[in-house]
């Protein structure tokens, strides 16, 4: 059975490669049923109690989430910005259907000051309008069916200037078109809340969805390129619900792994691909200096790494391209800051060739060994961990036998897992990690400590702010 789904996939790639070549933007940003019992703890986001006298706060139900106001934010409380985005909820209005001022909705790009603040309602008994905080209603709808007597979704795409919102039972499908439109001259961030209320009435919102619509995730590896390993990710999940893989139709995928997913996969088959989610990336290339240059535009050099000791330039002895060489004694380069690995799910990742039991490969300035080498067994650890546990996670699996290893340390809101060329090879549930704030060392541990310089070769370091799949 597998050996024919493998035939017929790689059927249609052949296809796929000859005739597709359109970009479609998609990647998920959080999907909340709060099902987790805590809508603050971050996982997959934190929500903060908002609003005025008419929309205040929220309680958790076992139904869902009774809205007043609720602002959608990272674990810290800052709420998130963006500027593409498209959010879905579904919504149950409950108390007081006769009062036809009683709304219930999304806010979007909603900046205190600046040129934004939508908000997208709907009002009884069919009324639905997208309006701006400082001129009031821009666009409405008259429903076919009544607010108060059915379950509904409303969805809003925010994408440049152009303003798409839907809504529709719950137990219908999506229409086609949208009921508003809307282009507008200018394209602010903002922030994004759900709300209800003025005369007494309530919403439950069972969900809550939003996907960024400027992010492109077919890099299923971090790689940095679409190859057979991003393929064989794709195959292994065929015909399931894998929110990684189900890419397509954006940019909330179908809820299932097919030939869409795959046409699209494809159409970036052999491609580089600009991966936003890539927050450093030292390839370790440069071929003379004692500057390891980070390749990611954004940062402008704030990253770029400084050799100490003499560590040595391999131009061809790379893993990809070229690598750089640690003697084991002194050895290791410095960075800047790069992320803060307890905001939300990241990765970070490396080639090493070599190294011993006790050596690092990145670690945290004064923080925690992200990558490193266990003392007794040199089994790939981590010492990354919440704040209130020390407990270090051990992968039992050989990396120190002078072949070329990917390794990787993965969080993703709730697990910690480490990963040895592409397989999961350990994993433990870890809530939240402590908050990481300084700069990193590749090839020695968090203090410099002698015997922990790694022995061997270092290539392609990337860190995350997503988490990567094995």
């Amino acid at each position: 059975m597998k050996t024919q789904l493998t035939t017929r996939c790689l059927l249609r790639i052949i296809l796929c490669v000859l005739v597709l070549g359109g970009r479609v933007w998609a990647g998920h940003f959080f999907f909340d049923d709060f099902s987790d019992g805590d809508p603050k703890d971050g996982s997959p986001v934190n929500w903060l109690g908002s609003g005025d006298q008419d929309h205040s706060g929220y309680t958790l139900t076992p139904e869902g989430l009774r809205v007043g106001s609720a602002t959608a934010a990272d674990r810290d409380g800052t709420p998130y910005i963006y500027r593409d985005v498209s959010v879905r909820a579904q919504i149950k209005r409950i108390s007081n259907h006769t009062n036809g001022n009683w709304e219930s909705g999304l806010v979007c790009r909603w900046n205190n000051g600046g040129p934004g603040g939508y908000w997208i309602e709907v009002r009884p008994p069919n009324r639905f309008w997208l309006g701006h905080r400082d001129r009031y209603v821009l666009r409405t709808a008259s429903l076919p069916f009544n607010v108060d007597e059915r379950e509904l979704i409303i969805r809003v795409d925010m994408i440049g200037d152009q303003i798409n919102c839907w809504c529709w039972p719950a137990d219908e499908p999506m229409p086609d078109e949208p009921q508003i439109t809307l282009v507008e001259d200018v394209v602010p961030d903002g922030m994004f809340a759900i709300y209800a209320g003025t005369g007494g009435g309530q919403a439950i919102y069972r969900w809550v969805e939003a996907a960024t619509l400027e992010a492109l995730i077919v890099d299923f590896n971090g790689d940095g390129k679409v190859d057979i390993s991003d393929l064989l990710r794709l195959i292994e999940c065929w015909g399931q619900d894998d929110p990684i893989c189900d890419i397509a139709p954006h940019p909330y995928g179908d809820g299932l792994v097919d030939i869409l997913d795959l046409e699209l996969l494809m159409s970036y088959w052999g491609q580089s691909v600009d991966d936003p989610t890539l927050k450093a990336h030292w390839a370790l290339d440069d071929v003379e200096g004692n500057i390891a240059r980070e390749c990611v535009a954004e940062n402008k050099g704030s990253c770029d790494g400084y050799l100490m000791g003499n560590p040595v330039w391999q131009p061809t002895g790379g893993a990809v391209n070229g690598a750089l060489q640690f003697d084991g004694i002194d050895d290791c380069v410095i960075t800047g800051f790069a992320l803060n690995s307890a905001e939300k799910a990241f990765s970070a990742s490396a080639w090493i060739k070599g190294g011993a039991a006790g050596q690092a490969v990145i670690s945290e300035t004064g923080g925690a060994n992200w990558l490193c080498l266990d003392p007794l067994t040199g089994y790939l650890m981590t010492e990354l961990h919440n704040p209130r546990s020390s407990s270090p996670l051990l992968a039992e699996t050989v990396i120190t036998d002078g072949q070329w290893h990917h390794i990787s340390v993965v969080w993703d809101g709730r697990t910690r897992t480490l990963c040895v060329d592409g397989v999961a090879v350990a994993q433990d549930t870890q809530e939240d990690l402590k908050s990481a704030s300084n700069g990193l060392y590749i090839g020695t541990d968090k203090a410099m400590a002698p015997g922990t310089y790694f022995s061997g070769l270092i290539d392609e370091v990337r860190i995350y702010n997503r988490a990567v799949s094995p």
